[in-house]
């Protein structure tokens, strides 16, 4: 390989990485909040560890439940769409790597596309933990809002 041609390379893999492991974080962010954002109905034994811990701790009830589910829903929908984005341009970034000589227009963009995928991602999970603070009791708002701001620091291990 050329001297010229190294520092490409390492930069070119340093964004291959960069890109895998925002997809990467972003689908285990995605299942982490698998069942709390598609559960339908009370009766789904599908729920995972946020879901159990939003009944669980913060005692949701049944009235509660039916006010959340359209938001949960919404939420899954728009979630399911952004992901799908980021999924999509995780391929596009690895279909232009492939590419010799590199073309870093189009890893550029996919790098564009998956950040701000991300970023909507985030402002959707975060406006949506808002939005459902709205059907809470306060004493359950308060709870919601510390595991969220505990979740985001990487304190709280459900």
């Amino acid at each position: 390989m050329k001297s010229t041609q190294k520092p490409f390379f390492w930069t070119a893999s340093a964004v291959a990485l960069a890109g895998l492991t925002a997809y990467v974080v972003a689908r285990q962010t995605a299942h982490h909040h698998d069942g709390h954002v598609h559960q339908a109905s009370p009766h789904e034994s599908s729920g995972d560890a946020f879901h159990e811990w939003l009944h669980e701790q913060l005692e949701i009830t049944p009235e509660q439940e039916e006010t959340l589910a359209p938001i949960e829903r919404s939420y899954a929908d728009s979630r399911a769409e952004l992901l799908g984005r980021i999924g999509e341009s995780g391929h596009r970034l690895a279909a232009a790597l492939e590419h010799a000589p590199v073309d870093r227009a189009a890893v550029d963009a996919a790098l564009g596309e998956i950040h701000e995928a991300q970023g909507r991602l985030q402002q959707l999970t975060i406006g949506h933990f808002l939005e459902m603070k709205e059907a809470l009791s306060p004493e359950q708002a308060a709870k919601l809002l510390q595991w969220t701001r505990e979740s985001i620091t990487h304190e709280h291990q459900p």
